[in-house]
């Protein structure tokens, strides 16, 4: 493993290249407009670059490796498969509300603009700020994990660095920083990853020994398609991932900044782009598992097989690279997160703006938009500092996010929505979802955790459905 003088240098020039980066493409008389929605001009280039890497977080850096070394072939697939879907699923939603919300800035907003300063609205601001917390939270614990693991810097000051780099470009110039640091990120993540996998896999000894692993650590897992594995991981795993993005404004974010002909292409290159990232990086825990079984070397934590490996089969200079793509994944997703935050709170947290035209010039929204930002990022660092378990928080902010899917899509693409339906909707799924996915989580038990997954998603949908016919019955 690394020093930690050496981690230290590592991640500042890291964090001194992306500074400067942002500080270079800063524009000079920059707008509100500017900061949150690029002045909806994003093509398909800088999107699709921006969104694929905006979501290779601390899940698709480290969970799919622990999936591929504890439950080999059906672990990552189960990871994967939705994980793409995703982009794909959401695609045709975000050509929808862009259709129908053409000036639009948040999703939260798309409730206040239908419905006024509602109970509806409240509540969907709710969810969608707890998801940008929950990505604050698994990325700085990810970070700092990794940062402890490679060269022994405290944990806590790891979160501190990892929350504070990415809160600080964020700051200088809002989405644009995120977009254009993305462009560089998703470089860096795919051409390292490309180098370091396929060379551990040959010091392992080529494909030969790299297939023992595909059954996992224990070799019981040996069919891709394991009904235990897909009732265990895939169902709650796959409503999380698949729901997640309506909740996730860093997707809506870029939907409305997206130019209007390029929003399903962004998409839909971002899912097969994002793709090659976990397909990858699940080889080094294939290569985990073959090492542990023929006792060729051990891995200390599962969440760090990657890293792990790494470190057992490279020169220690490895490690150093492999940090550059792990910060990189990281930071995109955590400047993405502060970014989302500050047009949420410059747009439905700030009074007065959800059905009144935002001005693109108001250096209040800025204003608001930075204070917004500083505060999620006490919060989300705060509760990094008490080193969670990375799985819980996938799945339990993944069962909130589960609550405003189906209540987002009626209001979409059904009429009959109303206020009172959509917000008892989102409520239902909130108060009936996330408490439960808590305490399985906590408890371990299998069958709550894909209960509260499924309630989380359906509770919300029924009870708008009936919420709405009932008040449209009653006029």
């Amino acid at each position: 493993m690394l020093n930690s003088t050496t981690g230290i240098l590592i991640f500042l020039g890291y964090g001194l290249f992306i500074i400067a980066l942002v500080w270079y493409t800063k524009k000079p008389n920059e707008t509100s407009d500017d900061f949150l929605i690029m002045n909806r001009s994003m093509g398909v280039f800088r999107g699709s670059l921006s969104m694929a890497v905006s979501w290779i977080w601390a899940p698709a850096v480290f969970i799919c490796s622990m999936q591929a070394f504890n439950q080999g072939l059906p672990g990552i697939f189960w990871f994967t498969l939705p994980n793409i879907l995703t982009f794909f699923v959401f695609a045709p939603f975000a050509i929808r509300m862009r259709k129908k919300f053409p000036e639009g800035y948040t999703i939260s907003q798309i409730f206040k603009i239908s419905y006024g300063s509602s109970l509806a609205h409240k509540i969907s601001l709710v969810v969608t700020v707890g998801y940008q917390l929950g990505a604050i939270i698994i990325n700085c614990v990810a970070g700092a994990t990794l940062i402890n693991l490679l060269s022994g810097i405290p944990y806590s000051t790891g979160v501190l660095l990892m929350g504070g780099l990415s809160l600080g470009y964020s700051l200088i110039s809002g989405l644009r920083a995120s977009v254009l640091t993305d462009v560089a990120q998703m470089l860096m993540v795919v051409v390292i990853a490309l180098l370091l996998v396929p060379w551990s896999v040959m010091e392992i000894g080529g494909y030969e020994q790299l297939k023992e692993g595909f059954a996992g650590v224990t070799g019981e897992f040996g069919n891709i398609f394991d009904p235990g594995i897909a009732y265990s991981f895939g169902i709650a795993t796959s409503i999380g991932l698949i729901s997640g993005p309506v909740a996730d404004q860093m997707f809506s974010q870029r939907a409305f900044a997206a130019k209007k002909g390029s929003i399903g292409k962004i998409f839909i290159v971002a899912g097969l782009l994002f793709g090659i990232v976990p397909i990858t990086l699940s080889l080094l825990g294939f290569v985990g598992a073959s090492g542990v079984r023929n006792n060729l070397f051990d891995i200390v934590d599962p969440q760090m097989v990657g890293p792990e490996v790494i470190g057992n089969l490279l020169p220690s200079w490895a490690l150093g690279v492999f940090a550059i793509m792990a910060f990189a994944g990281l930071t995109s997703t955590l400047d993405s997160a502060f970014s989302a935050i500050g047009s949420l709170s410059a747009v439905d947290i700030k009074p007065n703006n959800g059905t009144e035209e935002i001005n693109s010039n108001s250096k209040v929204n800025l204003k608001v938009a930075r204070i917004g930002m500083l505060i999620s990022a006490i919060l989300g660092m705060g509760i990094a500092l008490l080193q969670p378990q990375l799985l819980w928080v996938f799945l339990i902010y993944g069962a909130l996010a589960s609550s405003l899917f189906l209540p987002a899509f009626l209001l979409l693409f059904w009429r009959k929505l109303t206020k009172s339906g959509a917000f008892w909707g989102i409520l239902s799924g909130v108060i009936v979802g996330t408490p439960l996915s808590i305490f399985a989580n906590v408890s371990g038990e299998t069958n709550l955790i894909v209960l509260s997954a499924i309630l989380g998603l359906m509770v919300g949908g029924v009870i708008a459905v009936v919420v709405s016919l009932s008040s449209n019955k009653i006029a």
